[in-house]
């Protein structure tokens, strides 16, 4: 049976020894398809946190090629899309913490026009488990 642990939503899970780095968000583990998405959503590598846990965490859907950050021209709130058409998603990212909290880089937010953010489905927000802890 695998476990749903959104006590560990925000943090990026490796393996000792494997080379797949899972991000953690609804509870679930979601793994991130390969360097280039890893770069094209990241900071840094050093936040890291290997686990043994993570093969008995629920999987969700992979962060495959194309996953990327994106905000409305002249706004500030930021998006996670990822997916595969026909079922590409929008996470609003819920505050500035949750963003730092997911190690997401602020130089990898692409400007994109209000219409295009406008016509993908919006999935459930991020929110780290810190950011969720500090609000109870």
């Amino acid at each position: 049976m695998f476990e749903i642990r959104t006590d560990l939503d925000g943090l990026r899970l490796v393996e000792p020894g494997k080379p797949d780095v899972w991000l953690m968000f609804h509870g679930r583990r979601h793994r991130v398809a390969s360097p280039a998405v890893y770069d094209a959503l990241f900071a840094e590598a050093e936040a890291l946190v290997h686990s043994d846990e993570i093969t008995s965490i629920a999987m969700g859907p992979e962060l495959n090629e194309g996953s990327c950050l994106i905000r409305a021209e002249h706004t500030t709130g930021i998006f996670l899309i990822t997916g595969r058409y026909p079922k590409v998603v929008k996470h609003y990212i819920a505050s500035y913490e949750s963003f730092t909290d997911f190690g997401f880089s602020l130089a990898a937010v692409k400007d994109v026009p209000a219409i295009l953010l406008d016509h993908v489905p919006l999935a459930p927000d991020l929110v780290s488990f810190r950011e969720r802890r500090s609000q109870d």
